[in-house]
């Protein structure tokens, strides 16, 4: 992930031993932050030190910038270097009155900060800004907020994902802008047919079946009943999956299963994607490239393994999550089970059975409307939660917000979920993006 870099700037008449105090105090504040590429460089005073500020970043490749405003400093002087990022992501940073090595010292800081959030307002730009004291504990956390956000944004525009298949079972918000999707959020979706991938699959040799298999037996166990010709073909999926992401470089992966594997190929690719999950990659199923979009969204932010569930029952306010057979191995709750598929006309093959972790979680999902996108997401906290049916991954979530307000705004069943709360950095990508966010 490539970092932000900063920026500072501030008026010439104000520069004095105190004006580099206050640098010194805001470089230590978020030096130590892995997202931010934090050094002390001269504060730019014109229009050309605040172009040439922004090109050094930019030479960097660096994937945004904090811009500190040090002093009082005029419009056109941080208007330039607005406009020489071009577009990337942005934070200015405005310090209140607070003491710094014994005085309480202000350089006009938070003056120019209030002033220039007016300009960001009236061009109809998203760009936060912060006004905190470097001695606040809460500026290197939103700092990091926003850099989080800003790398994210950075990865979603390189990024690439394969698709096998299509949509599952006609499942309309599986379906996507393959243009606007590219134009507007970033990913590149590479489409291959599920033959392929069969293909690919049955060429796997006998050495990489034995080292998927080796590896997944350490990460699981195995029920007793598990048919090894559909282990065979499972751990054939995984490693003609992982060959293409990793030759092609797709960051993430969605696979139609139903009907073509399901029915046909006789074996569901769920154990595959939990195995492979757990190399790194975003995996999905079901063709819906809108929740792998989300899914792919959360992972960058939390630099974490992710899931996804049905939105499949509510009671109160506590909401199910629950696929098929998809678990990544490293969020179940204790040591999950290979065992067969549930007996049923349309599946066949093999799935995981378990549950997620009690913790907190975030679930998003990226919307696609007319020519446009939104985010829905929100928070909760997960309760112990038993194998939906007694055979498949759920997690029960006490929502944070109100289960109606979800009701009313469904526009699809499947949902991103990561442990831990990521909602303000969901909020930051949004606002970045100029896209709509909807919290429950």
């Amino acid at each position: 992930m490539r970092k932000i870099g900063v920026i500072y700037l501030g008026h010439a008449d104000y520069l004095c031993e105190n004006t580099s105090a206050i640098q010194r105090a805001a470089y230590n504040c978020i030096k130590d932050l892995p997202d931010v590429q934090a050094s002390i460089d001269p504060i730019a005073t014109n229009e050309a030190e605040a172009v040439a500020a922004v090109r050094a970043i930019l030479a960097k490749d660096c994937c945004g910038a904090l811009m500190v405003l040090n002093t009082w400093v005029e419009c056109n002087v941080v208007m330039a270097a607005l406009k020489e990022l071009r577009g990337m992501p942005c934070m200015f940073w405005g310090f209140p009155l607070d003491e710094c090595e014994g005085r309480r010292e202000s350089t006009g800081s938070y003056v120019s900060a209030s002033m220039f959030a007016g300009v960001i307002r009236r061009v109809g730009l998203n760009r936060p800004t912060l006004f905190a004291s470097w001695n606040d504990p809460k500026a290197p956390q939103q700092v990091g907020r926003f850099a989080r956000a800003a790398a994210a944004m950075d990865a979603l525009f390189y990024a690439k994902i394969g698709l096998f298949g299509y949509t599952s079972m006609s499942i309309y918000t599986g379906t996507f802008d393959h243009v606007l999707l590219r134009w507007h959020i970033g990913p590149e979706v590479e489409q291959m047919d599920s033959y392929s991938l069969i293909r690919a699959a049955e060429a796997a040799t006998e050495v990489e079946l034995a080292e998927a298999e080796a590896r997944l037996r350490s990460l699981t166990c195995f029920r007793a009943d598990v048919d090894k010709e559909k282990l065979r073909k499972t751990l054939g999926l995984y490693v003609a999956m992982k060959k293409f992401c990793t030759e092609r470089n797709w960051q993430a992966i969605n696979v139609k299963c139903q009907y073509e594997l399901s029915k046909e190929y006789r074996v569901v690719p769920c154990v595959a994607l939990s195995l492979l999950a757990e190399d790194g990659f975003t995996t999905s199923c079901e063709g819906d490239i809108p929740n792998t979009v989300s899914m792919l969204l959360l992972q960058l932010l939390s630099q974490q393994t992710v899931w996804y569930g049905d939105s499949l029952t509510h009671s109160g306010n506590t909401l199910q999550f629950s696929p098929c057979g998809f678990l990544p191995l490293s969020m179940s709750k204790d040591t999950p089970m290979v065992q067969p598929f549930m007996e049923h006309p349309g599946f066949s093959g093999l799935q995981i059975c378990g549950v997620l972790r009690p913790e907190k979680v975030t679930w998003c999902r990226l919307v696609e409307d007319v020519g446009s996108y939104h985010l829905l997401y929100g928070t909760g906290t997960g309760t112990q939660t038993d194998p939906r049916g007694g055979c498949m991954p759920a997690l029960n979530v006490v929502l944070d917000g109100n289960i109606e307000d979800l009701c009313k705004e469904y526009a699809g069943q499947h949902f991103a979920v990561a442990y831990g709360d990521w909602s303000e950095e969901l909020a930051l990508y949004a606002s970045l993006m100029g896209i709509e966010a909807r919290r429950i």
